[in-house]
Order: C-alpha cells, then structure tokens, then sequence
C-alpha cells in the first residue's frame, strides 16, 4: 500500500477515482467530505464496490484519520488484485488542514 498526501490529491484529483470508507453521519460532521469522493463505508458496502469497479483505474481511499483506509486498500490489494490504491495519508483532517493552507 502506498501513501498519498493531500497536496498530491490536490493537483492531480481528476487522474484519481476518490473513495470515502467513513459512515455516513461522519460526512455531514465537520469534517465534511471530498468533492466527487464515493461513499462505500468499510464492510460489506466496500466488499461490493471493490467487486465491481475496475482494478485498472487508480483509487484513494479516504477515512477520518488514515486507519480505515489503510485497511480498505489491505482488501482491495490482498483480496481483489487491485494494483494502484493509495491510502489518504492522514485522512479527511488532513485533507481539511492542507486545504486551508492552499487556499
């Protein structure tokens, strides 16, 4: 598995297909989501999405802090043969942090 910072998100989005493993609630916390992030919360609705979607393309997968997303690349690396998932290094917060400072 291999770690994406914010700023790499941040310049290259568009080249990444986005995907948030948090609950629901957490998204209309204050910590917001990604613009254009997938919502497959880790379990069985992350177990579907990596079942269907196309190992070829490159992923990122998103949590609170970088935990719950480390363990979604684990499965989409172990499990399903995925090749080019990144884990959010730090999670949404530091997402939020880094975006603060570039704007």
């Amino acid at each position: 598995m291999q770690e994406i910072t914010p700023q790499e998100i941040y310049e290259y989005k568009d080249r990444f297909v986005l995907v948030d493993v948090r609950e629901p609630y957490e998204l209309r916390g204050p910590e917001g989501k990604i613009e254009g992030a997938l919502l497959a919360t880790l379990g069985p609705k992350l177990i579907a999405f990596l079942e269907t979607a196309d190992p070829s393309k490159e992923y990122v997968f998103i949590c609170r802090s970088g935990h719950r997303s480390a363990q979604a690349c684990d499965l989409a690396l172990t499990l399903y043969d995925y090749e080019k998932v990144f884990n959010l290094q730090g999670g949404i917060r530091a997402w939020n942090e880094t975006l603060f400072h570039l704007k």
